[in-house]
């Protein structure tokens, strides 16, 4: 049991509320005591875990991450902290964290570590209070801003791709000395986010167990919610520019002139590494290919294969073959141009978009 006296006892990664009102202190824990256990086996310290983000400040695709201002709501009772309200003349007593963890290593009682498992910044704190009623229940709410990472993301059905974000709060404590419980209603997104690229939704808590500080396993609340993209954005920047491009690519085989269908389609290239290079620079260096991806690099050779089949239609009119030329000039219309192009689509459809 002593061991647990000395493990990771920094008492709620919390900061204290400046006494200066225009500066923000960040990364002051609750309390550095370690001398009080955590619960016991037999009767386990059950802590209430409320997770609401008020604010998302930013998505970073390329770093995996994302911004929030989030405020965390933790309950427990302790009896060892219950006093006489009688003789107070007051039913709940209000603290400063730093207070309160003082308050509760004189009388030696818990206060319930935990860590941001998913926390990339330093937190800081913009206001954080604890209350404690007579009969030793805590209410310690604080809100705060920060940087999380999302390692969840997968970007292979960009843009249509549905991304899973996360706010993971961890016990220090194992799983059998301090237990984790949702507090569901005061969890969830805000009204007023802040995020304009992402719609966001299908917020929930999830509690589970992870390894934790300890070695051990740990109990975990995590709220985990849901975000897709402004379809409207890829329609009108990407989408429709790519169909015009597709269109002039078709309409060049009623040119009768080689040369001048060979002179646009060279423009088309260098607009379709120009498509490539812009949306590349929202995404991290990836290991596949993404639904964009695919189209726009079949996109691409389908362009450079018609500059060389033009090429050729010119060589065979050129060495007196004009009527074979005409031929196949005709089947690229009809045929090989649409449905090379309608193939690439449904392909890209089924292999990115429905494939689980």
């Amino acid at each position: 049991m002593t061991l647990f006296r000395a493990i990771y006892f920094v008492a709620f990664t919390v900061c204290l509320v400046s006494f200066f009102p225009d500066k923000a202190v960040s990364q002051n824990v609750l309390g550095g005591h370690l001398d009080a256990l955590a619960g016991t086996p037999e009767n386990p310290l059950e802590v209430g875990v409320g997770i609401r983000i008020d604010q998302i400040t930013g998505v970073d695709q390329k770093a995996e991450n994302y911004g929030a201002v989030v405020v965390l709501r933790v309950e427990w009772t302790d009896p060892a902290l219950a006093y006489d309200h009688e003789e107070l003349g007051r039913d709940i007593r209000v603290f400063n964290p730093p207070d309160l963890a003082n308050h509760a290593a004189e009388v030696g009682a818990v206060m319930p570590a935990f860590v941001i498992h998913n926390q990339q910044s330093n937190k800081w704190i913009h206001e954080s209070a604890a209350s404690l009623r007579y009969d030793g229940r805590v209410v310690y709410v604080e809100k705060s801003s920060l940087i999380l990472q999302a390692p969840h993301f997968d970007f292979r059905k960009y843009p249509f791709d549905t991304q899973e974000f996360h706010f993971e709060v961890v016990s220090i404590f194992p799983t059998e000395y301090v237990s984790y419980y949702p507090l569901e209603e005061f969890s969830g997104l805000g009204d007023l986010l802040g995020e304009e690229e992402w719609i966001l939704n299908n917020a929930r808590l999830e509690a589970s167990e992870v390894m934790g500080l300890s070695g051990r396993e740990s109990d975990q609340v995590a709220l985990v919610f849901e975000g897709n993209r402004h379809l409207t954005y890829y329609v009108i920047r990407v989408f429709l520019p790519m169909l015009v491009l597709i269109s002039v690519g078709w309409a060049l085989f009623f040119l009768d002139e080689y040369r001048r269908r060979i002179e646009i389609a060279g423009g088309n290239l260098l607009v379709f590494v120009a498509f490539n290079w812009a949306i590349s620079a929202d995404l991290p260096k990836l290991g596949y290919l993404t639904f964009l991806d695919f189209v726009l690099q079949c996109m691409f050779l389908m362009t450079g294969a018609l500059i060389v089949f033009n090429v050729a239609l010119r060589r065979l009119k050129v060495s007196g073959k004009e009527g074979t030329a005409r031929t196949l000039d005709n089947y690229a219309i009809k045929w090989i141009y649409p449905l090379g192009y309608a193939a690439i689509v449904a392909y890209a459809v089924f292999a990115y978009l429905l494939v689980p």
